[in-house]
């Protein structure tokens, strides 16, 4: 039975779109707004399909949108949402988001950045043990201890960081599993009878990050501002093995040059730029 609380409204209908409001029906009445809904999944979820004006009027509204889309996603809803609600992104990347919700949303509406650390198929046998970070914003004590109240009565972990933090660590954990599952999901690897449990680690890598979108993908290497310094020391850790393999090489080592040299401009640039 759903407990007195929020309407909760989740805009962008897809796989973790429809994953969260069925997480939230089981407390609240939700309502969904997507531009392209699935009717068919609304109804056994038992949510609402709504025009954006109505998915606004909600309490909390959660936007399950690409990362690239979200600040017209919340342009477009900003005329409709109501002062003193919560508006909550779930995008895997926190900077961009919150700049983006503070520069775009009045100031009488509650802000809050989160990241759940899961999606669809991490949580198809549940979310006991599963995490989520809150990157708070705008919002009161109250709305920010309502929310970590829920996911905890989930077995949900919460933690709570700052965007740049998230990002940061955020660039050499999910970030760099994307990027190594993606050039390795171009390679013909294939299980058999003489593969190894690490390669099946390998394989389910790829297979986890294949079945991502590619936009995911794309939007995970453009807009966290660490993942470009994660590429370079993937190819200067590269380039250090290799080298260790094959010492006198004249193109390894030119590599390994080079990337030098892009570390100590970008060790200046960080100075120069330091407060």
């Amino acid at each position: 039975m759903k407990s007195e609380g929020p309407t909760c409204a989740v805009i962008g209908f897809g796989r973790f779109g429809r994953l969260l409001a069925r997480i939230l029906r089981e407390e609240f009445s939700v309502r969904v707004c997507d531009r392209q809904p699935d009717h068919a999944a609304a109804r056994e979820i038992g949510v609402e399909v709504v025009p954006l004006a109505a998915a606004c009027a909600a309490d909390a509204l959660f936007f399950c949108v690409p990362i690239s889309e979200l600040e017209s996603a919340i342009r477009e809803a900003r005329p409709y949402v109501r002062p003193g609600a919560l508006v909550m992104d779930t995008c895997s990347v926190k900077l961009h988001p919150l700049e983006v919700m503070r520069r775009r949303l009045p100031e009488d509406v509650e802000a809050l950045g989160t990241h759940p650390l899961f999606g669809p198929d991490s949580a198809k046998d549940g979310l006991c043990g599963l995490r989520i970070v809150f990157c708070p914003l705008r919002v009161s004590a109250t709305s920010l201890q309502f929310w970590r109240a829920f996911w905890e009565r989930r077995g949900v972990r919460v933690i709570e960081m700052s965007p740049d933090e998230h990002d940061r660590r955020a660039a050499y954990s999910q970030g760099i599993t994307h990027f190594v599952g993606r050039v390795l999901g171009e390679l013909p690897l294939e299980s058999g009878e003489i593969t190894t449990k690490g390669f099946e680690a390998i394989r389910s890598v790829i297979e986890q990050t294949t079945h991502d979108t590619w936009q995911l993908f794309h939007d995970l290497q453009h807009y966290n501002p660490y993942t470009p310094q994660m590429r370079e020391d993937l190819i200067r850790a590269f380039a250090n093995v290799m080298l260790k393999l094959y010492p006198d090489d004249p193109t390894l080592k030119a590599l390994w040059r080079a990337q030098r040299v892009r570390r100590r401009a970008e060790g200046k640039r960080q100075e120069s730029e330091a407060p």
